[in-house]
């Protein structure tokens, strides 16, 4: 009997591991277009023309999908990736296991946790990611591109390389990283709640869990079951974030008088007037470390605005 039980939990953590790896090792067969506004286009196989896509439109290895101005396309892996295109986008997947290529526009990607390794291209950046949450941005016209990391996960950081290896740097949730003409920039936190705020592109992540389940209701079952698994990995960087806020808020931030503050962010804007207008992008990645990131942070102050559908369901803060 023992003898029995041995060769029961052998086969158990064997069943386990070649599990883990045949999950590991998903290859992406294709995809469907399950959201579409306005002009998106499909690329088969890399020929000269462009169709317009339909609701329910398949894309396999090497179709490329297009938007245009003020549009937008919502894609389901096979596997379960999720991945929402803003406006200007050109997105693919190339054959084989989970790569992904961006040569223009915005995109953010949701691989659900435990997925293994997963690969995203753009023209000067290579990003490898463990399965997470993460926004890509690639402007051709000065060739630059900006990686963003919204979730943490178990299984390691997210890699972001210059084209040519030379230099790689990990972020974590909350960092971005931009990559310009083939020089990477530093990394730099940017405001994530500002970030669910204003970017489309992140609905069902946000901090106000009933307004996000009911907008998680309007995704087809298997887009649902991956917004949830990110977004339970999402809200602890969000929430550490948030008390990391108010601790400045009690500074009593007026946004007319912001000079210490700037200063122990270590912003250089002497005599500067702050302007709070945020740019309509796709992708409102505001840098604490800047006179707008610090502006937002003088009127979140300044309204209170504490988010109590979340401090309701609040964790204690990780240190």
């Amino acid at each position: 009997m023992a003898h029995l039980f041995k060769k029961l939990g052998i086969s158990l953590c064997l069943v386990g591991f070649y599990s883990h790896q045949v999950l590991a090792s998903t290859v992406i067969k294709q995809a469907k277009i399950y959201k579409i506004r306005n002009q998106v286009d499909i690329n088969y196989k890399s020929r000269p023309n462009w169709n317009p896509a339909k609701l329910g439109d398949s894309i396999t290895p090497k179709d490329s999908v297009r938007t245009g101005a003020n549009s937008r396309a919502d894609i389901l892996f096979n596997e379960g990736t999720l991945v929402r295109t803003g406006a200007g986008t050109t997105f693919r997947f190339p054959q084989g296991k989970r790569r992904f290529e961006l040569t223009s526009g915005a995109a953010l990607i949701m691989i659900r946790p435990d997925q293994g390794q997963s690969t995203i291209n753009t023209p000067q950046a290579k990003v490898v990611s463990q399965g997470t949450a993460l926004f890509v941005q690639h402007t051709p016209k000065n060739n630059a591109s900006l990686i963003g990391v919204l979730t943490d996960s178990p299984a390691g950081l997210v890699k972001v390389s210059s084209t040519n290896g030379d230099v790689t740097l990990q972020l974590q949730a909350g960092q971005f990283v931009s990559i310009v003409q083939g020089v990477v920039g530093l990394v730099e936190h940017f405001v994530l709640p500002m970030f669910y705020e204003t970017v489309e592109l992140s609905t069902g992540l946000g901090a106000r869990p009933e307004e996000m389940e009911a907008m998680i209701a309007n995704e087809p079952p298997e887009a649902q079951t991956t917004i949830r698994a990110v977004q339970a990995e999402a809200i602890d960087p969000l929430q550490n974030q948030i008390a990391w806020l108010q601790g400045f808020c009690k500074l009593n931030v007026e946004t007319a008088n912001i000079s210490p503050l700037l200063q122990l962010l270590g912003v250089e804007a002497s005599g500067a007037r702050v302007n709070l207008e945020i740019p309509e992008t796709d992708l409102s990645v505001i840098p604490f470390r800047s006179l707008s990131g610090v502006t937002w942070l003088g009127n979140y102050c300044k309204q209170n605005q504490a988010f109590p559908g979340l401090e309701r369901n609040r964790k204690p803060v990780k240190n």
